[in-house]
């Protein structure tokens, strides 16, 4: 066994993650802090959104 990572391991382990809400279906999401420029996909309806507009409130 080795302690290799993926290319882009580095950059991207200090990433956090969000929750959003798919704005058609209600389902909860999480994404990486990154994801939330880009358009997403609802895994559960398939309805793309706007992830900027969907954060869930933290605690």
């Amino acid at each position: 066994m080795t302690d290799q990572h993926c290319p882009g391991f580095e950059s991207n382990k200090q990433l956090k993650e969000v929750k959003v809400v798919c704005p058609a279906c209600k389902a909860d999401i999480e994404i990486f802090a990154d994801e939330l420029e880009k358009t997403l996909k609802c895994p559960k309806c398939g309805q793309s959104f706007d992830p900027k507009t969907c954060q869930v409130p933290s605690k």
